[in-house]
């Protein structure tokens, strides 16, 4: 059955503009999704910034209810106050009570101040912070909170108290003729928010801020509507509001929405390139046409005269486009450019695998700076000045061995002094007792292997083995030589008297490295033998009396 033919000319103008018409589909679909993205981010912003102040007041707040409850029902001075004694001896202990809760307002950065009540609470002593409390709104407080003391008989309650633009959450404890209150200040309910946002602050029906704003978004209504948040679009405004938990204090947050509410400057170049696509349509059909569609017409036609009258003259095409020119040159110039690209692909073949050996590399530097960072501060609390310098001295072993990423290969003789300090790196750090033994034979000690192949089975072991009891991890390193027809190789074993591998890490270990997503070293460990030995390495885990790992690799200077 004969193939149906298709015109290439028409073929290649329809494939790409379905192909232009395909991306600039997905570009549209793109912008739709960075679009919601970018907006969706904008209100987890939000409500994190808000959720983040909501939890920081109301830890200030139940410190604050801590302290005062422990005057209440722990201090020695207010079980005097709140009993009938005579002025002399309520004077004395309303002093000690406010030396004591002065000191606590100094440790307790949230305590912004505090109000003793004494006398059936006619006679009162109190202090604010003058950073966090306005010069006069001590006075200010102390008779609002008296008049509370008069209306209420309540033994414990929070009250809200705005004075000008500020707010303030009083914690108020009753017990006979003494009171106690502890103040916060929420000066700083403005600080959190970012951008041009306002925030509104409102208790059951009483809005503390722009009233007008208020009525015209009716924040009320919706913190009556809602449990504890809720999050929303009103007029052109973006709304966020949550309720401080165990009161009816609810904090909201309203951010005007603008252009760049909804979209940043990417996103607008984003949409600025969608629309010019859409009007480079045409003009690249047209070009299409000219410059690609015409030429190909012409050189099958230019082919088609070749054929029948057997010329070896090919007249210019009328394209600009260097490609099709060269279409023009012999099939040996043709061959030999061939050639010059099958050498581009092998170098960039090569290129590749070296940057992924060092990608691989720099994979399985350890991470534990911090901890030996973490040693060195604790010997220098203990002024162990020995300790300290023997323990940077390894610490800079092994860092200088593991920045020299540049090699690719070390002797053996290197790989193995590393291992050795890094053991005594852990038993500094750590105090967990590891022994290592090495037994290489001395012709081993100058082959060349891959950088950290010992040293991750080691750093395995270390971090795996569970050994009870008081037990001493202890770790055994084996290096031979062996000689076959094929040439000489060098086995490598490390084990040591840990539980082992699991079955599952086995089976993992010994498969195909390409496949491993959990045993990270040693895939990587794997993987890089292969690239530098190919099918000439082998390797075998195992447990035995304790994780057994073996890796074979040829002979390298």
């Amino acid at each position: 059955m004969r193939r149906r033919l298709i015109q290439l000319n028409k073929t290649i103008v329809i494939t790409f503009m379905i192909g232009y018409m395909a991306i600039l589909f997905l570009l549209l679909l793109m912008d739709w999704y960075l679009i919601r993205n970018y907006q969706a981010n904008g209100r987890k912003e939000e409500k994190e910034a808000l959720q983040e102040y909501i939890d920081r007041t109301a830890e200030a707040m139940k410190d604050i209810d801590h302290e005062m409850y422990e005057v209440y029902n722990n201090n020695p001075n207010f079980q005097v106050l709140q009993k009938e004694t005579d002025e002399v001896t309520a004077f004395g202990n309303a002093y000690d009570l406010h030396e004591t809760l002065h000191y606590r307002s100094l440790v307790k950065e949230d305590m912004d101040g505090f109000f003793i009540y004494y006398n059936n609470c006619e006679t009162n002593w109190y202090y604010t912070k003058n950073d966090k409390i306005k010069q006069g709104n001590g006075i200010l407080l102390n008779s609002a909170i008296r008049e509370n003391l008069k209306d209420g008989e309540q033994v414990r309650h929070w009250v809200s108290i705005a004075l000008e633009d500020q707010l303030y959450q009083v914690i108020i404890y009753k017990k006979g003729r003494a009171a106690v209150a502890g103040v916060y200040s929420m000066e700083n309910a403005n600080a959190f928010a970012y951008g041009q946002a306002q925030v509104m602050l409102l208790e059951n029906d009483i809005v503390y801020g722009d009233q007008n704003l208020e009525k015209k978004l009716g924040l009320v209504k919706l913190t009556k509507e809602n449990g504890d948040f809720f999050q929303t679009i009103i007029l052109n405004y973006q709304i966020c509001g949550m309720r401080v938990p165990s009161t009816e204090l609810w904090v909201c947050t309203l951010y005007p929405r603008t252009i760049w509410n909804m979209v940043n400057m990417q996103l607008i170049l984003l949409l600025l390139i969608t629309v010019l696509s859409m009007l480079a349509i045409v003009g690249m059909y047209r070009f299409m046409k000219k410059e690609i569609v015409r030429p190909i017409r012409q050189l099958t036609s230019t082919m088609d005269t070749i054929k029948k009258h057997k010329s070896r003259e090919i007249p210019p095409l009328e394209t600009h486009f260097l490609e099709l020119q060269e279409m023009n040159q012999t099939l040996e110039e043709m061959v030999r450019e061939l050639e010059e690209q099958k050498l581009l692909v092998y170098e960039e073949i090569i290129e590749k695998q070296k940057a992924q050996m060092q990608y691989l590399q720099l994979q399985l530097k350890p991470h534990f700076y911090l901890n030996g960072l973490k040693t060195i501060n604790a010997l220098a609390i203990g002024n162990e000045t020995n300790k300290i310098q023997e323990l940077i001295l390894a610490f800079s072993k092994h860092l200088r061995y593991l920045l020299q990423t540049e090699r690719e290969v070390v002797t053996l003789k290197q790989e193995l002094d590393f291992v050795k300090n890094y053991v005594e790196l852990q038993n500094h750090m750590t105090g967990r007792p590891v022994e290592i033994r090495i037994m290489a034979e001395q012709n081993t000690m100058e082959w060349m292997v891959p950088t950290l192949i010992v040293h991750t089975f080691v750093e395995n072991s270390v971090k795996y083995a569970q050994l009870g009891g008081g037990i001493p991890l202890e770790i055994e390193v084996r290096a031979e030589c062996l000689v076959t027809e094929q040439g000489r190789y060098l086995d490598l074993i490390v084990c040591d008297n840990g539980q082992g591998y699991s079955r599952d890490i086995l089976e993992e270990i010994n498969g195909d490295a390409k496949v491993g997503i959990r045993s990270v070293g040693i895939n990587n460990i794997k993987r890089r033998c292969e690239f530098l030995y190919g099918e000439k390495m082998e390797y075998h885990f195992d447990t035995e009396q304790g994780a057994v790992s073996e890796i074979i690799v040829p002979w390298q200077v």
